[in-house]
């Protein structure tokens, strides 16, 4: 039961640091592009329009936060290892493994046969 917990103790940790943060970027990029020298200045500007604009701002969250799922599987799949379990079935059957035993006859039914 501990060990459930601190799994959700790290869960909730790895995501709020996420949402943090996300929380001190994009406002930070909103702000701070402004004061960025040259090239660097103007084609983060371009970009923070671009992506404030409605349509491109959602597009652009949703691809972050499927960005951030696929991330966060892919370490949790690479820290617990592959869930996938392979079952080895042999090419040939032994024949031993065909054969069946014979399955065991009841004592009464096999006597109430012979005694009519």
């Amino acid at each position: 039961m501990e060990q459930v917990r601190d799994e959700r103790v790290k869960q909730v940790a790895i995501a709020a640091g996420i949402l943090i943060s996300l929380a001190v970027i994009v406002p930070g990029l909103l702000v701070g592009w402004r004061f960025l020298p040259g090239l660097w200045g103007e084609w983060l500007g371009t970009m923070i329009g671009i992506l404030t604009t409605p349509f491109f701002m959602e597009a652009s969250f949703a691809i972050l936060g499927l960005v951030i799922v696929i991330t966060l599987n892919h370490w949790r799949i690479s820290r617990d290892g592959d869930e996938f379990v392979e079952i080895e079935a042999p090419a040939e059957p032994r024949a031993a493994d065909m054969r069946a035993a014979p399955p065991p006859e009841h004592p009464a039914a096999a006597g109430s046969l012979k005694e009519k």
